[in-house]
């Protein structure tokens, strides 16, 4: 059995969101449990009580340990900087 992290199973079901095979005796255990944990925080039963909480839960998991998590007073966990560039719509400079 080859050894696979957590983030390398949420990965691979991200990347691949159907399964190969039908047959669920062959699949591995934490592809299993991956694909559960993407179902509860995709599709929530909106009829049932507290299935709201239980997705935002599973969100929270999944986010947590593909971004991973920062620390108290420390910059959120970013990849890019978000930067907003404003165009000049005067035509020039005004009252010259």
């Amino acid at each position: 059995m080859r050894h696979t992290t957590i983030r390398q199973a949420l990965q691979n079901v991200a990347d691949n969101p159907t399964m190969m095979t039908d047959e669920v005796l062959v699949v591995p255990a934490h592809e299993l449990v991956c694909r559960t944990l993407f179902d509860i925080a995709n599709s929530p039963m909106t009829g049932k009580r507290g299935a709201m909480s239980k997705a935002n839960v599973a969100r929270r998991m999944i986010f947590d340990r593909m971004a991973g998590k920062r620390r108290a007073g420390s910059h959120p966990a970013t990849r890019r900087s978000v930067q907003v560039a404003f165009a000049d719509m005067t035509g020039g400079e005004i009252g010259s």
